[in-house]
């Protein structure tokens, strides 16, 4: 039965239960008294429910009448917040499915129920509808499975909220300056920072971190990347990309450990003995892994020209728990302010660097040279070496201006294996390269290095030959391997015998993109049928991989590796290779611009390369690098 006149009703004023007299009935509504002392029309829709008060003052004024209707609802109110539902809901759940409101009362009252009780009870229910749902006529009750999840995720709400506010106090005091912690953070904090930062300026888009600062109390202006900052747990040059890329930087202790073992091994019983010839090593003075070196000794009127490559394959077995990390990382990659090495140092900068002194395992190429510096046969060995001595390239520029040296020797036939290239199509870019570096002391040092030095020609061309003898070796005998080629370019080019940046430019622009593969095929701008890499096995995992193809192939009669097993394990590391290109261009922009940044009163000299709708493309002589001029 519905409301009848005079029945005190409990309804809904938009989301708070009122508490009101039923007057009269007009047009199908009800009017009613509320409880604000004010007459209004009521669908019946909004009744919540309907009951007779035995003490309500019918004949008496319309303020004590109001009044009346106030102390119903504090006595409602008042007997709601002493109601467990989750106490009725066990009893009732196991029973029932659907159940009365006034019985569900009388369970829970017993003999204590009034007047007030069925109300009060409706008015808990409707403001916590997890365990019971209100609905026409009757109390539906929640299956247990829906009061479970319904709590499961109330409990992660709370838990949010308390997380969310424990934060917000926490970035109140880092923005108000306090001296505070990272440890004092709430837990998950830093992490939650941290994540937010590397979306860069876009982390307003993370939604967790974009809750966080919008609460109450945390100061306008604050960001996770100035939060970290302030916290002492980043720096002002924090490398954003390598954390989000997630780069590894440290090995783990598992392979730390492995690399040790590996270091300890014994030198192989096999592999001809070149301990003798006197081998040296040119590099940059700051290089602490050292894998190839050069030898000449002599034969009647031949030289026999030695290139020495480390055997890494050696000391790390294929598919070992330290192969497996090495493999993931696939290169060395070097940054102004950081190497992140691809082998663990004990062996890349140990037992498998060709330190001075020390005999090592390695592969070797042994090229033998006419007096007209022209090659008549070469062999690939594996190897016992002894580098005699080490010189930076300044040191070796000094030895090569002695006609009468060795090193002067190897730089004639390093010039002609080089003119043989040229006039075979080989193009010689002479750009200098930029070198930027953090100090110990944190300035960043800008310089430009000649790639054309005789020492820089040297060793280049040294490596060409042996990487191109290494794949002419594995395409004849059907070795799988990775091969590196490059299609013809879209014109001729030619960059001249002076460096020209516009030249070089616009020669750069006609080239094909290179390839890495399985097929051998020519190399467009080095003039070679084939090409390979395998001079470089410390710091690329591609280089190793040739080099145990070889390996195997000398001690075995067959390869390592299928051409399948080689394929799928090139698609698993195409990636780290190309990220680390990216991440050593990136790096070493944001320095050279910090270090321009702190130039502005000076002015540099350009030359325009290309001009675009909204910017030029410049050359800036004095940094080897371009840079887009935006027209003003």
């Amino acid at each position: 039965m519905g409301p009848q006149k005079h029945d005190v009703v409990d309804y809904y004023d938009e989301k708070r239960i009122m508490c009101g007299l039923v007057l009269d009935f007009e047009d199908g509504r009800l009017r009613i008294l509320s409880e604000q002392g004010k007459e209004t029309k009521l669908s019946l829709g909004r009744v919540l429910i309907a009951e007779k008060d035995p003490a309500f003052p019918l004949s008496a004024g319309r303020d004590i009448q109001v009044e009346r209707l106030r102390e119903i609802s504090r006595l409602r109110e008042e007997i709601k917040s002493g109601i467990d539902l989750s106490e009725l809901w066990e009893v009732v759940g196991l029973e029932t499915e659907a159940i009365n409101i006034h019985d569900l009362a009388d369970l829970f009252f017993g003999n204590k129920k009034d007047f007030n009780s069925s109300a009060a009870l409706l008015r808990a229910i409707s403001e916590d509808r997890l365990y019971f749902k209100i609905r026409p006529e009757i109390i539906e009750v929640t299956r247990s499975d829906r009061v479970e999840q319904a709590l499961l995720q109330r409990e992660r709400e709370r838990v949010k909220r308390t997380f969310l506010a424990d934060c917000a106090a926490f970035l109140s005091r880092v923005g108000s300056r306090e001296q505070v912690s990272a440890e004092e953070a709430p837990e998950g904090l830093i992490a939650l920072l941290e994540e937010a930062a590397l979306y860069g300026k876009d982390w307003t888009t993370f939604k967790r971190a974009k809750e966080m600062f919008a609460h109450p109390g945390v100061p306008v202006g604050l960001d996770p990347f100035r939060i970290l900052l302030r916290l002492g747990l980043w720096s002002e040059d924090e490398n954003i990309r390598l954390r989000a890329e997630k780069v590894p930087v440290e090995f783990p202790p598992e392979a730390e450990a492995e690399a040790l073992t590996c270091a300890s091994k014994p030198l192989p019983n096999s592999g001809e003995d070149l301990t003798g010839e006197r081998a040296i090593a040119i590099d940059s003075e700051s290089t602490r892994d050292v894998d190839d070196a050069i030898s000449v000794s002599y034969e009647g009127p031949d030289v026999l020209l030695g290139i020495h490559i480390t055997d890494v394959a050696h000391f790390v077995d294929h598919a070992s728990p330290l192969d497996a990390v090495i493999r993931e990382r696939a290169t060395t990659i070097y940054l102004p302010d950081l190497t992140v090495p691809m082998i663990p140092p004990a062996l890349s900068e140990c037992a498998a660097s060709l330190a001075v002194g020390q005999v090592r395992p390695a592969i070797s190429v042994i090229v033998r040279f006419n007096t007209a510096n022209e090659i008549k046969d070469y062999r690939i060995v594996r190897s016992l070496i002894r580098v005699a001595e080490r010189l930076s390239y300044e040191a070796a520029d000094e030895r090569i201006a002695d006609v009468a040296s060795t090193e002067a020797r190897m730089f004639a036939i390093a010039s002609h294996l080089r003119s043989e290239r040229v006039a075979a199509g080989a193009v010689i870019f002479r750009d200098p390269e930029l070198s930027v570096h953090i100090a110990e002391d944190g300035s960043i040092e800008v310089s430009l290095r000649d790639r054309e030095t005789p020492s820089q020609v040297l060793v280049s061309e040294m490596m060409i030959l042996a990487n191109s003898l290494f794949a002419r070796f594995l395409k004849e005998h059907d070795v799988p391997a990775i091969f590196r080629s490059q299609p013809p370019p879209a014109e001729r080019i030619d960059p001249g015998e002076v460096f020209d940046p516009v030249m070089s430019y616009r020669c750069r622009r006609a080239m094909a993109r290179g390839d890495i593969g399985l097929d051998p095929a020519p190399h467009s701008t080095l003039a070679l049928d084939c090409y390979t890499t395998a001079t470089s096995p410390l710091r690329r995992y591609p280089d190793l991989l040739v080099q145990r193809q070889l390996k195997a192939f000398f001690e075995t009669g067959r390869p390592l590796l299928t051409r399948d097993e080689l394929e799928k394990i090139l698609v698993e590391i195409s990636y780290p290779l190309e990220r680390a290109v990216v991440l050593e261009r990136e790096r070493e922009r944001y320095f050279l611009l910090k270090f321009l940044s702190r130039q502005k009163d000076r002015t540099f000299e350009a030359v325009v390369l290309n001009r675009f709708p909204k910017f030029y493309l410049v050359h800036l002589y004095e940094f080897g690098t371009s840079a887009a001029l935006v027209a003003s």
